[in-house]
């Protein structure tokens, strides 16, 4: 198991390494076992998956997460999944995801995500909007590219917990915004959980 080649990454002794991401070759890749059948992505913790949101110039434009469906997030796009993480992930560097659905006989298909491993000055903001106007009101941003992949999910907790300190309200239009939380359900308090539920 030396090479990429080598590997069968969907097996069941090597998916769990990807649960969160693992930096493989020149990409970082997630790997996910999910329910998936013609219509939906379920996350048995989370519950169905709905679409993906993208925050453009014109407002919030929702992506249709089919199965079977290749859809790419473009560098500097903000993006969320509702009730998956509670805060919008803008990555200097493209994001795939694909969604499988099981084999015949297997509840559980595969949803992953893909991208290529930053380098350099490259890397990621975890930043919140009002949900009312779209104003940004937090932003957090991670040094990927220099601090390497096995840092990413401190920063993304400590995102989340320097915004859940701040007073959430919109400087614009005064709008209290939700709490944000983390994309693992382990981190969740009761309002935390509340938060996921919301939004």
């Amino acid at each position: 198991m030396n090479t990429i080649d080598e590997r069968d990454f969907f097996d069941e002794k090597v998916i769990g390494k990807f649960s969160g991401f693992l930096a493989v070759s020149g990409n970082v890749l997630g790997l996910r076992r999910r329910i998936i059948d013609r219509d939906t992505i379920v996350d048995e913790k989370k519950g169905a998956y709905g679409d993906m949101l993208e925050l453009g110039p014109d407002g919030i434009h929702t992506v249709d997460m089919r199965p079977l469906h290749v859809h790419v997030t473009r560098a500097g796009t903000p993006h969320r999944v509702p009730h998956s993480f509670g805060y919008w992930h803008i990555n200097d560097v493209d994001e795939v995801y694909l969604a499988i659905p099981a084999p015949e006989g297997d509840p559980k298909g595969h949803f992953v995500v893909c991208q290529q491993r930053p380098v350099g000055k490259e890397g990621e903001s975890f930043a919140w909007f009002c949900e009312r106007c779209l104003t940004i009101i937090h932003e957090y941003r991670f040094d990927h590219g220099r601090l390497g992949l096995n840092e990413f999910w401190r920063a993304e907790l400590a995102a989340t917990v320097e915004y859940n300190a701040t007073s959430r309200r919109c400087p614009e239009c005064g709008h209290e915004n939700p709490l944000g939380y983390s994309w693992n359900t382990v981190k969740d308090t009761p309002e935390l959980a509340a938060a996921r539920r919301y939004w």
